[in-house]
């Protein structure tokens, strides 16, 4: 007769126990929820994001009648960067190297001394069949490396055509995203 009664307060007690603990599970799921729904709420973040510096020093003319040439691709090149809203142009006045020899190693500690992470330089030659080849090299002011650098032959009169690709170029190349800088104004 104590085992019987031992064994249904036993079960009193379980049940009582299994009431209680349903009930605080109850009550700890809801303020669980309401504590998660406030973990998970958007919090504003607040992105720091600095320009990318880059040096564009007018690209060389193969011959004086190629000078207008090179300094509209420069300037192109130049304008469509900027309005990228990632890279901030360097004041050409600030360059201690003001004709920079494509084919020849930039001296990068007089591009880091003006601050520049970025160089471009390059070169606009007619050709004997009456086009144009312009050519450019990306270089990396910091790591001292080419980082991009193509060819490309023309119509004179498709010189900005040449410009704009070659700014989707760099973005593409320094960001990973395909350059559209100058998509409104190619053909």
């Amino acid at each position: 007769m104590f085992q019987e009664r031992a064994a249904s307060r036993l079960c009193t007690l379980t049940r009582r126990h299994a009431v209680y603990f349903a009930a605080a599970a109850g009550v700890a799921m809801f303020a669980n929820a309401a504590a998660r729904a406030d973990f998970f709420r958007q919090q504003p973040v607040i992105r720091y994001f600095q320009p990318v510096l880059i040096a564009l020093p007018d690209f060389l003319a193969g011959s004086p009648a190629d000078a207008e040439t090179a300094h509209a691709i420069s300037q192109i090149i130049a304008t469509d960067l900027k309005h990228s809203g990632v890279f901030v142009p360097i004041d050409q006045a600030t360059f201690f190297e003001k004709n920079v020899n494509v084919d020849v190693l930039p001296q990068f500690a007089d591009w880091r001394a003006i601050k520049a992470q970025e160089l471009v330089t390059g070169r606009v030659t007619h050709q004997p069949d009456a086009r144009i080849k312009v050519e450019f090299r990306l270089w990396d002011v910091f790591g001292g490396v080419q980082l991009a650098g193509q060819q490309y032959f023309s119509a004179p009169e498709d010189f900005s055509r040449i410009g704009h690709m070659i700014s989707d170029t760099i973005y593409e190349r320094l960001t990973g995203k395909k350059g559209t800088l100058g998509s409104s104004a190619s053909p």
